[in-house]
């Protein structure tokens, strides 16, 4: 008699276990539960009503963020790190990397020429770099358009008779400059 209570008690434990399980969902991290929000926010970390990867913004972006993409996050932070090591450590200015680039860009095609004429091989032609005149037209309204906003700044202040911001304007600007620019001047302007 108690193993036949024992048995019945242990198929009956099996099969409130095999129910709950049956009638558990199974929710993905990252979709959105649809039960009610004091059970969202303990089942999410720290509260959130959405999932991070919306709140990120979703698509790529978000994916490279979250390392979804291993090698484009991988990418992305390397070549971060290069750029990190080149500027601060080596101090690098843009302009001298850009120039460098250059160069062995012009090296490379330079003894490709070459080299394919060494070895009997027919040399392969580089297609033209060529950028339209509208991407120049467009930097150059937009580039005379700040000047000229810059300038009228300065003969405002200068006009207004302000003592004040006419110093605090002319001590940002001119202690710099205007020695260089009047030295640059004297050397090249024939007197």
């Amino acid at each position: 008699m108690p193993e036949k209570i024992s048995e019945d008690l242990f198929n009956n434990l099996v099969e409130t276990i095999a129910d709950s399980v049956s009638k558990q969902k199974s929710v993905s991290f990252f979709e959105e539960e649809k039960s009610n929000s004091v059970v969202s926010g303990f089942n999410r970390l720290f509260g959130r009503q959405r999932p991070v990867h919306h709140i990120l913004g979703g698509g790529k972006s978000a994916d490279v963020l979250l390392w979804r993409n291993k090698k484009i996050s991988a990418s992305f932070l390397a070549s971060a790190t290069l750029i990190w090591f080149l500027f601060e450590w080596l101090n690098y200015h843009f302009l001298t990397l850009l120039s460098f680039a250059l160069v062995l860009g012009m090296v490379a095609q330079f003894v490709w020429s070459n080299a394919s004429g060494l070895l009997n091989r027919s040399s392969s032609q580089v297609p033209r770099l060529v950028l339209p005149d509208e991407l120049f037209v467009s930097i150059g309204r937009s580039v005379g358009a700040e000047v000229n906003r810059g300038l009228q700044y300065l003969q405002d202040v200068s006009c207004q008779g302000n003592l004040k911001q006419f110093l605090v304007v002319g001590s940002q600007y001119f202690p710099s400059t205007l020695p260089l620019t009047t030295y640059a001047c004297k050397l090249n302007v024939p007197c």
